[in-house]
C-alpha cells in the first residue's frame, strides 16, 4: 500500500536520526494522547502495530482496540504531522 504524500513526509521526518527532533515534532502538533502514544511506539521505538494494539487493550478501559482502529488512529495523527510540516515553509527533506 502506497502512502499519501503527507503521511510519507511525516514518516521521513519521524525516522530522522535525531530522536529529539521527532519527539519535539510530536509535541508541537496537536495530537491526542492516543495518537501520540501509537506514533511514538511505532515510528520512534519501532514496535509493530499489532503489538501496540495488544498493549492498548485496556487504554482508558476500552476493551476493543482492533488493528484497523489502531491503524486509523495512527494515520490520522500522521496526516496532522504531515500537514504541520507542509505548512512549515523552511522544512526540507534531505
Amino acid at each position: 500500500m502506497k502512502r499519501t504524500p503527507l503521511v510519507e513526509l511525516a514518516h521521513i521526518a519521524l525516522n530522522d536520526k535525531d530522536k529529539c527532533f521527532a519527539n519535539y515534532l510530536i509535541e508541537q502538533v496537536n495530537l491526542t494522547l492516543l495518537e501520540k502514544e501509537i506514533i511514538r511506539k511505532s515510528e520512534i521505538d519501532g514496535i509493530e502495530l499489532e503489538t501496540i494494539c495488544m498493549n492498548l487493550e485496556n487504554w482508558h478501559k476500552k476493551n476493543d482496540c482492533s488493528y484497523s482502529n489502531c491503524y486509523a488512529i495512527k494515520r490520522k495523527g500522521m496526516l496532522k504531522i504531515g500537514e504541520y510540516l507542509n505548512n512549515a515553509k523552511n522544512y526540507k527533506i534531505t
